[in-house]
């Protein structure tokens, strides 16, 4: 690794390694809180770095940084998410577990030197499966009239950019326009694991599939 960025790589190394020792549920909960407190910190660390580095047109360091990035965005999560567990909020805890599950993902598509978090993605799911009940996913499916590249804003599929592929520190997504909704359909892999059935209508009021709680019906 190039010299120049190496001290903050083992800066950043030696953070996660700290943080990586509160994520248990069995974890004291304000050290957790100071655990996040530090990562957000240092996540404007980060942005200050790959600032530089775009401007010295470093692509495969900003791309490096983005990986940071979504590391940090990922133990946050999973910090959070054991945090609200025990405050008894599950449904908030789902939400930080799919942000964990997304943002390992991503730092992995970032660069290569983060392809060992498939290892811990494959952790984050096994939570998914022995912590939480088993979810029903919701998928909706759009009619889109033009797709636009948000790296260059050109029609999408006329430029050379591909979707979650990194660009000098950011990812490549489709920005859809003229949208309107085909159908909606239960899905058992759906794109985004937070479109789910939260509720459904009981005797009494709606039960939360979560907590499998009968909660009064919303005037909403």
């Amino acid at each position: 690794m190039n010299n120049d960025i190496s001290p903050f790589i083992s800066t950043f190394n030696a953070k996660v390694k700290e943080a990586e020792i509160f994520l248990s549920i069995a974890r004291d909960s304000t050290l957790q809180l100071g655990a996040i407190e530090i990562l957000e910190a240092f996540r404007e660390s980060i942005a200050a770095e790959m600032a530089t580095a775009i401007e010295n047109k470093s692509e495969d360091y900003a791309n490096l940084l983005l990986g940071c990035t979504c590391v940090t965005t990922a133990l946050v999560a999973e910090l959070r998410m054991w945090l609200l567990l025990k405050e008894n909020k599950p449904d908030a805890a789902w939400e930080e577990l799919v942000t964990a599950q997304m943002a390992t993902v991503d730092a992995v598509r970032a660069h290569s030197g983060f392809e060992h978090l498939a290892e811990h993605n494959r952790k984050l799911e096994a939570i998914e499966r022995l912590v939480f009940p088993p979810q029903v996913f919701i998928s909706s499916g759009m009619i889109v009239g033009k797709q636009e590249c948000s790296i260059c804003g050109a029609e999408y599929g006329d430029c050379d950019h591909l979707v979650r592929k990194p660009y000098m520190g950011q990812f490549c997504y489709i920005i859809a326009k003229d949208l309107s909704l085909d159908h909606v359909a239960i899905v058992e892999h759906p794109a985004d694991k937070r479109c789910r059935v939260q509720h459904f209508d009981v005797e009494g009021g709606v039960r939360n599939r979560m907590t499998w709680k009968v909660e009064p019906k919303s005037d909403a």
